[in-house]
Protein backbone atom coordinates (compact mmCIF):
# COMPACT_ATOMS: atom_id res chain seq x y z
CA UNK A 1 0.00 0.00 0.00
CA UNK A 2 1.25 3.46 -1.09
CA UNK A 3 2.16 5.95 2.10
CA UNK A 4 1.96 9.32 1.52
CA UNK A 5 4.61 11.77 2.71
CA UNK A 6 3.73 14.62 5.35
CA UNK A 7 4.47 18.04 4.85
CA UNK A 8 6.95 17.89 7.29
CA UNK A 9 8.41 15.39 5.89
CA UNK A 10 8.46 17.25 2.20
CA UNK A 11 9.81 20.41 4.00
CA UNK A 12 12.33 18.51 5.62
CA UNK A 13 13.73 17.31 1.55
CA UNK A 14 12.72 21.11 0.45
CA UNK A 15 15.15 22.39 2.97
CA UNK A 16 17.96 20.09 2.05
CA UNK A 17 17.38 20.35 -1.51
CA UNK A 18 17.56 24.52 -1.32
CA UNK A 19 21.11 24.50 0.34
CA UNK A 20 22.19 22.23 -2.53
CA UNK A 21 20.85 24.52 -5.22
CA UNK A 22 22.42 27.34 -2.93
CA UNK A 23 25.69 25.57 -3.98
CA UNK A 24 25.33 25.19 -7.65
CA UNK A 25 26.87 21.99 -8.52
CA UNK A 26 26.51 21.73 -11.92
CA UNK A 27 29.05 24.40 -12.49
CA UNK A 28 31.33 22.07 -10.64
CA UNK A 29 30.40 18.62 -12.52
CA UNK A 30 29.64 16.89 -15.33
CA UNK A 31 26.72 14.16 -15.08
CA UNK A 32 28.83 11.59 -15.34
CA UNK A 33 30.94 12.79 -12.02
CA UNK A 34 29.69 10.39 -9.82
CA UNK A 35 29.56 11.20 -5.96
CA UNK A 36 29.38 7.96 -3.75
CA UNK A 37 27.56 8.39 -0.42
CA UNK A 38 28.09 5.38 1.69
CA UNK A 39 24.94 5.50 4.82
CA UNK A 40 25.59 3.04 7.62
CA UNK A 41 22.00 1.56 7.72
CA UNK A 42 22.28 0.19 3.99
CA UNK A 43 23.96 -2.44 2.20
CA UNK A 44 24.94 -0.80 -0.59
CA UNK A 45 26.14 2.47 -1.97
CA UNK A 46 24.08 5.69 -3.30
CA UNK A 47 25.37 7.12 -6.01
CA UNK A 48 24.76 10.65 -7.15
CA UNK A 49 24.58 12.33 -10.70
CA UNK A 50 24.34 15.91 -11.04
CA UNK A 51 23.28 17.46 -14.55
CA UNK A 52 23.11 20.57 -16.32
CA UNK A 53 26.89 21.95 -16.57
CA UNK A 54 25.08 22.19 -20.70
CA UNK A 55 23.01 24.67 -19.71
CA UNK A 56 19.73 22.52 -20.67
CA UNK A 57 18.53 20.00 -18.24
CA UNK A 58 18.96 20.69 -14.08
CA UNK A 59 18.76 18.08 -12.00
CA UNK A 60 20.02 15.44 -9.41
CA UNK A 61 19.38 11.82 -9.73
CA UNK A 62 20.24 9.12 -7.01
CA UNK A 63 21.21 5.47 -7.93
CA UNK A 64 20.52 3.22 -5.24
CA UNK A 65 23.00 0.28 -5.20
CA UNK A 66 24.57 -1.72 -7.46
CA UNK A 67 22.29 -2.55 -9.99
CA UNK A 68 21.03 0.88 -10.52
CA UNK A 69 24.38 2.28 -11.25
CA UNK A 70 24.60 -0.32 -13.65
CA UNK A 71 21.68 0.85 -15.45
CA UNK A 72 22.73 4.27 -15.36
CA UNK A 73 26.23 3.63 -17.32
CA UNK A 74 24.01 1.51 -19.79
CA UNK A 75 22.46 4.56 -20.46
CA UNK A 76 25.66 6.78 -20.60
CA UNK A 77 27.41 4.28 -22.75
CA UNK A 78 24.31 2.98 -25.41
CA UNK A 79 24.91 4.25 -29.11
CA UNK A 80 22.58 2.71 -31.04
CA UNK A 81 19.77 2.02 -28.91
CA UNK A 82 16.33 4.31 -29.36
CA UNK A 83 15.85 7.01 -26.63
CA UNK A 84 12.72 5.39 -25.48
CA UNK A 85 13.81 2.01 -25.11
CA UNK A 86 16.53 3.55 -22.76
CA UNK A 87 13.67 3.58 -19.99
CA UNK A 88 14.15 -0.36 -18.90
CA UNK A 89 17.70 0.66 -16.86
CA UNK A 90 16.05 3.72 -15.35
CA UNK A 91 15.73 2.86 -11.71
CA UNK A 92 16.31 5.77 -9.86
CA UNK A 93 14.93 9.14 -7.78
CA UNK A 94 15.65 12.27 -9.48
CA UNK A 95 15.26 16.00 -8.12
CA UNK A 96 14.61 18.75 -11.26
CA UNK A 97 14.98 21.93 -11.26
CA UNK A 98 12.43 22.79 -13.79
CA UNK A 99 9.61 25.02 -15.01
CA UNK A 100 6.01 25.59 -13.56
CA UNK A 101 4.34 23.31 -16.48
CA UNK A 102 6.53 20.41 -15.52
CA UNK A 103 4.59 20.13 -12.30
CA UNK A 104 1.44 17.69 -11.53
CA UNK A 105 -1.10 19.80 -9.68
CA UNK A 106 -0.35 17.43 -6.52
CA UNK A 107 3.46 18.70 -6.44
CA UNK A 108 1.99 21.93 -7.02
CA UNK A 109 -0.54 21.71 -4.02
CA UNK A 110 2.73 20.57 -1.71
CA UNK A 111 4.74 23.97 -3.33
CA UNK A 112 1.93 26.03 -1.51
CA UNK A 113 1.26 23.62 0.94
CA UNK A 114 5.03 24.87 2.06
CA UNK A 115 4.59 28.11 1.52
CA UNK A 116 7.29 27.89 -1.22
CA UNK A 117 7.28 30.53 -3.80
CA UNK A 118 9.76 29.50 -7.00
CA UNK A 119 9.68 31.86 -9.87
CA UNK A 120 11.41 31.59 -13.54
CA UNK A 121 12.69 28.80 -15.74
CA UNK A 122 14.86 26.29 -14.06
CA UNK A 123 13.76 27.74 -10.61
CA UNK A 124 10.60 25.28 -9.60
CA UNK A 125 12.48 21.95 -7.73
CA UNK A 126 10.25 18.73 -8.00
CA UNK A 127 11.04 14.94 -7.54
CA UNK A 128 10.26 11.47 -9.68
CA UNK A 129 10.52 8.44 -9.23
CA UNK A 130 11.12 6.14 -11.62
CA UNK A 131 11.34 2.54 -11.49
CA UNK A 132 11.36 -0.47 -14.20
CA UNK A 133 7.82 -1.24 -15.57
CA UNK A 134 6.60 2.22 -14.05
CA UNK A 135 6.05 5.66 -15.22
CA UNK A 136 7.81 8.40 -13.86
CA UNK A 137 5.86 9.65 -10.69
CA UNK A 138 5.83 11.81 -7.22
CA UNK A 139 7.72 9.99 -4.28
CA UNK A 140 5.80 8.19 -1.90
CA UNK A 141 6.58 8.58 1.63
CA UNK A 142 9.28 6.19 2.02
CA UNK A 143 11.25 7.69 -0.90
CA UNK A 144 11.23 11.25 0.43
CA UNK A 145 12.92 10.09 3.28
CA UNK A 146 15.26 8.34 1.79
CA UNK A 147 16.03 10.86 -0.41
CA UNK A 148 16.33 13.51 2.22
CA UNK A 149 18.80 11.65 4.05
CA UNK A 150 21.08 11.42 0.68
CA UNK A 151 20.62 14.79 -0.25
CA UNK A 152 21.54 16.01 4.02
CA UNK A 153 24.92 14.41 3.23
CA UNK A 154 25.42 15.45 -0.47
CA UNK A 155 24.89 18.63 0.47
CA UNK A 156 27.77 17.80 2.84
CA UNK A 157 30.39 16.10 0.00
CA UNK A 158 29.20 18.84 -2.37
CA UNK A 159 30.27 21.81 0.36
CA UNK A 160 33.85 19.64 1.20
CA UNK A 161 33.96 19.94 -2.85
CA UNK A 162 33.06 23.57 -3.64
CA UNK A 163 33.35 25.71 -0.48
CA UNK A 164 36.77 23.84 1.07
CA UNK A 165 38.61 22.88 -1.78
CA UNK A 166 38.45 19.16 -1.71
CA UNK A 167 40.15 17.96 -4.98
CA UNK A 168 38.52 15.47 -7.11
CA UNK A 169 40.20 14.12 -10.49
CA UNK A 170 36.91 12.70 -12.06
CA UNK A 171 38.48 12.71 -15.38
CA UNK A 172 40.76 9.20 -13.91
CA UNK A 173 37.95 7.75 -13.17
CA UNK A 174 37.96 8.89 -9.31
CA UNK A 175 34.47 9.53 -7.60
CA UNK A 176 33.97 12.08 -4.36
CA UNK A 177 33.04 9.54 -1.16
CA UNK A 178 31.35 10.47 2.05
CA UNK A 179 31.40 7.56 4.45
CA UNK A 180 31.02 7.54 8.16
CA UNK A 181 33.85 6.24 10.20
CA UNK A 182 32.57 4.75 13.76
CA UNK A 183 36.26 4.09 14.58
CA UNK A 184 36.64 7.90 14.58
CA UNK A 185 33.09 8.28 14.99
CA UNK A 186 33.01 11.02 11.73
CA UNK A 187 31.76 11.56 8.57
CA UNK A 188 34.25 11.59 5.90
CA UNK A 189 34.77 13.05 2.64
CA UNK A 190 37.57 12.06 0.46
CA UNK A 191 38.26 11.28 -3.36
CA UNK A 192 38.89 7.39 -3.85
CA UNK A 193 38.56 5.62 -7.35
CA UNK A 194 35.49 4.95 -8.75
CA UNK A 195 34.40 1.23 -7.27
CA UNK A 196 31.17 -0.91 -8.99
CA UNK A 197 31.57 -4.33 -8.43
CA UNK A 198 31.07 -6.22 -12.31
CA UNK A 199 27.21 -7.03 -13.38
CA UNK A 200 26.25 -10.04 -11.90
CA UNK A 201 24.96 -12.44 -14.48
CA UNK A 202 21.85 -14.53 -14.08
CA UNK A 203 21.61 -17.69 -16.19
CA UNK A 204 18.02 -19.40 -16.00
CA UNK A 205 19.02 -23.41 -16.48
CA UNK A 206 15.97 -25.23 -17.90
CA UNK A 207 16.30 -29.04 -16.67
CA UNK A 208 13.28 -30.58 -18.18
CA UNK A 209 14.81 -33.10 -20.86
CA UNK A 210 12.05 -33.88 -22.14
CA UNK A 211 11.28 -30.34 -23.38
CA UNK A 212 14.40 -29.91 -24.40
CA UNK A 213 14.45 -32.90 -26.89
CA UNK A 214 11.13 -31.68 -27.95
CA UNK A 215 12.65 -28.01 -28.40
CA UNK A 216 15.32 -29.76 -30.37
CA UNK A 217 13.28 -31.59 -32.92
CA UNK A 218 11.32 -28.40 -34.27
CA UNK A 219 12.79 -27.60 -37.43
CA UNK A 220 15.26 -24.66 -37.73
CA UNK A 221 13.92 -21.29 -39.08
CA UNK A 222 15.24 -19.88 -42.49
CA UNK A 223 15.86 -16.25 -40.60
CA UNK A 224 17.75 -14.91 -37.77
CA UNK A 225 15.34 -13.38 -35.04
CA UNK A 226 15.32 -10.68 -32.57
CA UNK A 227 14.08 -10.78 -29.24
CA UNK A 228 13.35 -8.23 -26.76
CA UNK A 229 10.85 -6.40 -24.42
CA UNK A 230 10.03 -2.90 -26.07
CA UNK A 231 8.34 -0.13 -24.15
CA UNK A 232 5.42 1.57 -25.90
CA UNK A 233 4.88 4.66 -24.37
CA UNK A 234 1.54 3.83 -23.19
CA UNK A 235 0.77 5.03 -19.20
CA UNK A 236 -2.00 3.44 -17.78
CA UNK A 237 -3.52 4.51 -14.65
CA UNK A 238 -5.06 1.29 -13.14
CA UNK A 239 -6.28 0.84 -8.84
CA UNK A 240 -4.64 -2.47 -8.26
CA UNK A 241 -1.38 -0.75 -8.99
CA UNK A 242 0.05 2.23 -6.48
CA UNK A 243 2.06 4.02 -9.69
CA UNK A 244 0.90 4.30 -13.06
CA UNK A 245 2.44 1.73 -15.34
CA UNK A 246 3.95 1.19 -18.61
CA UNK A 247 3.07 -1.90 -20.02
CA UNK A 248 5.96 -3.26 -22.33
CA UNK A 249 5.36 -6.35 -24.93
CA UNK A 250 7.83 -9.25 -25.27
CA UNK A 251 8.37 -9.78 -29.20
CA UNK A 252 9.83 -11.95 -31.79
CA UNK A 253 10.30 -10.34 -35.19
CA UNK A 254 12.00 -11.87 -38.03
CA UNK A 255 15.54 -10.22 -38.33
CA UNK A 256 15.29 -9.98 -42.66
CA UNK A 257 11.91 -9.48 -43.57
CA UNK A 258 10.86 -7.30 -40.91
CA UNK A 259 7.95 -9.16 -40.00
CA UNK A 260 6.20 -9.77 -36.80
CA UNK A 261 6.44 -13.09 -35.47
CA UNK A 262 5.22 -13.45 -31.88
CA UNK A 263 4.20 -11.15 -29.21
CA UNK A 264 2.62 -11.12 -25.79
CA UNK A 265 2.12 -8.34 -23.11
CA UNK A 266 3.65 -7.86 -19.72
CA UNK A 267 2.49 -6.35 -16.97
CA UNK A 268 4.65 -5.43 -13.24
CA UNK A 269 3.29 -8.12 -11.76
CA UNK A 270 4.24 -10.69 -14.55
CA UNK A 271 7.12 -12.67 -13.52
CA UNK A 272 9.14 -11.03 -15.75
CA UNK A 273 12.00 -13.91 -16.07
CA UNK A 274 9.52 -17.05 -16.20
CA UNK A 275 6.83 -15.37 -19.15
CA UNK A 276 10.23 -14.29 -21.19
CA UNK A 277 11.03 -18.06 -20.78
CA UNK A 278 8.21 -19.03 -21.15
CA UNK A 279 7.25 -17.21 -24.70
CA UNK A 280 10.47 -18.54 -26.03
CA UNK A 281 10.21 -21.71 -25.83
CA UNK A 282 6.05 -21.58 -26.97
CA UNK A 283 7.37 -19.33 -29.95
CA UNK A 284 10.04 -22.43 -31.02
CA UNK A 285 7.04 -24.96 -30.80
CA UNK A 286 4.97 -23.28 -32.57
CA UNK A 287 7.16 -21.69 -35.55
CA UNK A 288 10.30 -23.49 -35.43
CA UNK A 289 13.66 -22.90 -34.21
CA UNK A 290 16.20 -20.53 -35.08
CA UNK A 291 19.24 -20.64 -35.90
CA UNK A 292 20.79 -17.25 -34.75
CA UNK A 293 18.25 -14.76 -32.06
CA UNK A 294 20.05 -11.39 -31.90
CA UNK A 295 18.70 -10.00 -28.29
CA UNK A 296 19.43 -6.15 -26.69
CA UNK A 297 21.68 -6.28 -23.64
CA UNK A 298 23.51 -8.80 -21.07
CA UNK A 299 20.20 -9.20 -19.14
CA UNK A 300 18.49 -11.37 -22.11
CA UNK A 301 20.99 -12.95 -23.05
CA UNK A 302 21.77 -14.35 -19.56
CA UNK A 303 18.23 -15.55 -19.48
CA UNK A 304 17.97 -17.29 -22.78
CA UNK A 305 22.01 -18.97 -23.21
CA UNK A 306 21.62 -21.93 -21.28
CA UNK A 307 18.59 -22.51 -23.29
CA UNK A 308 20.31 -21.45 -26.65
CA UNK A 309 23.04 -23.73 -26.02
CA UNK A 310 21.07 -26.71 -25.16
CA UNK A 311 19.18 -26.53 -28.51
CA UNK A 312 22.06 -24.87 -30.84
CA UNK A 313 21.17 -21.78 -31.46
CA UNK A 314 23.46 -18.52 -31.52
CA UNK A 315 22.61 -15.93 -29.51
CA UNK A 316 24.18 -12.22 -30.20
CA UNK A 317 23.78 -8.89 -28.13
CA UNK A 318 23.06 -5.71 -30.77
CA UNK A 319 21.58 -2.53 -29.40
CA UNK A 320 19.85 -2.13 -32.89
CA UNK A 321 17.07 -4.28 -33.23
CA UNK A 322 15.76 -3.05 -36.59
CA UNK A 323 12.89 -5.04 -36.78
CA UNK A 324 11.42 -4.66 -33.32
CA UNK A 325 12.24 -1.10 -33.30
CA UNK A 326 10.50 -0.40 -36.12
CA UNK A 327 7.64 -2.06 -35.13
CA UNK A 328 7.55 -0.07 -31.77
CA UNK A 329 8.32 3.24 -33.34
CA UNK A 330 4.81 2.41 -35.68
CA UNK A 331 2.79 1.95 -32.35
CA UNK A 332 4.38 5.06 -30.49
CA UNK A 333 2.94 6.75 -33.47
CA UNK A 334 -0.33 5.76 -33.31
CA UNK A 335 -0.66 6.65 -30.10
Amino acid sequence: MRNEASIEQWNKLYEVTINIKKLEPWNYLWDIDIITIILPEYEEPFYCSVMGKNGQCFAISVYKGFEAIHGFFKVVDAKNIPPFQLMRYQDNLTCYFGDREELSSKELKVIKDLGLKFRGRNQWIYYRSFKPNYAPYMLDQDEVIELTYVFQNLFMSLKAMIENNLKINFEEGNSLYRMYDKEQDLWLNFEGPMQIPNRGSMTIVLEDELLIENIKKQKYLKNAVEFDTVFINSVVEDKKFERPIMPKLIVIADSKTGILLHYNVMLPEDDEIQQILDFFIDFILDKGRPKTIYVRDEYMQDLLSDLCKKINTKILISEELPSIDTFAESIIRQL
